[in-house]
């Protein structure tokens, strides 16, 4: 336990914010949208898009709230992107074999292929950011990461 709390929470000290790890995953993740945004403009997708089209990868097929959970965007916006993708031939709906109610999403051949160019992107824009530290350094921080998201109650 840590004996005094205070001291990573905001308060009235402007300084405090530095102290406080919501602020820095907060300007970690807005710098990371912006870097990748940028780097996946010439794909012609945005980066509900882009994550909508990797979480339906790792997912190989689901629903649209299964997609929208592991993408961290809302239902609605996901099923609005997720139809844009099937207009761009991106991936394709269908409804689900168990309940017909439920619409399922998988990629298209398209969509593999657009999947590996965003990988290829990623690997050019965060390889020298990546490098910066050594493979114990990341396999911490992705444990304290993984930590920090299963203590915090889901919505």
């Amino acid at each position: 336990m840590i004996s005094d709390l205070k001291k990573f929470l905001p308060n009235e000290d402007p300084e405090s914010i530095k102290n406080f790890p919501f602020f820095w995953v907060s300007q970690v993740n807005g710098k990371y949208t912006q870097l990748i945004e940028k780097s996946i403009k010439k794909l012609g997708i945005d980066n509900t898009k882009r994550k909508i089209i990797l979480s339906t990868n790792a997912l190989g097929q689901a629903s649209i709230t299964e997609i929208a959970n592991l993408s961290t965007t809302k239902l609605t916006t996901t099923t609005k992107a997720v139809y844009r993708l099937v207009d761009d031939e991106i991936v394709e709906v269908f409804s689900s074999t168990e309940d017909e109610r439920i619409s399922m999403v998988r990629l298209t051949p398209k969509g593999i292929a657009l999947v590996e160019q965003i990988n290829q992107i990623s690997i050019v824009t965060l390889s020298g950011i990546l490098n910066s530290f050594d493979e114990k350094e990341l396999s911490n921080f992705n444990q304290l990461l993984k930590k920090l998201y299963d203590l915090m109650p889901s919505s």
